[in-house]
């Protein structure tokens, strides 16, 4: 084959990508994605994570990451993706962003932060979960500097369990799950 014409070819190629790459819609992804880290997560096996109490102490570190990054993200409130990076997955990093934009457009701000604790870890390979007590009793919410009035149906203290994800060779918090069983705080 000659120069000229894997030159041709090339160039060619380099045009359908062009093309492709300006067809392709962005009009369904929520705003502010597209500032998620070049370093995002995938649904891929990402390798072996640390065996026993290696894995264990790598997830807690990434859950107690991942409530630094909520209490900044509702206190703000800030929609940055920013402290999400390399703590939690891409659907629970979009839930958080759209919970700061709405709590900004409405005036909702917090002040102060949640108790968690008792915390347990729990995995199996490349996935698990991890569950926790949280007492919101000194996590006050306002609205346009009026307090936000006390929901009778939800308790102060209560428990929340999340995915765990090993992925991009780290622990991330996924979503969160329904708890069960006998977890009582």
């Amino acid at each position: 084959m000659t120069t000229p014409s894997i030159l041709a070819r090339t160039l060619a190629a380099a045009a359908a990508v062009a093309v492709l790459a300006a067809c392709s819609s962005g009009g369904d992804e929520p705003a502010g994605l597209d500032d998620t880290p070049t370093a995002a997560p995938t649904n891929e096996p990402s390798g072996d994570p640390a065996a026993g109490q290696d894995a264990e102490a790598a997830a807690l570190d990434a859950y107690e990451r991942y409530w630094d990054a909520r209490i900044q993200s509702v206190n703000g409130p800030d929609d940055s993706p920013d402290a999400f990076a390399g703590v939690a997955t891409e659907s629970t990093i979009a839930l958080h962003q759209q919970t700061a934009r709405t709590y900004e457009q409405e005036g909702i701000t917090f002040t102060g932060e949640p108790r968690v604790y008792d915390t347990t870890v729990s995995i199996d390979g490349e996935a698990g979960t991890v569950t926790s007590c949280v007492d919101d009793g000194a996590w006050v919410g306002s609205q346009n500097g009026e307090p936000l009035p006390v929901n009778p149906d939800k308790p102060t203290v209560y428990p929340v369990q999340f995915q765990l994800l090993f992925l991009d060779d780290s622990w991330l918090i996924g979503d969160p799950i329904e708890v069960e069983g006998d977890v009582s705080c």
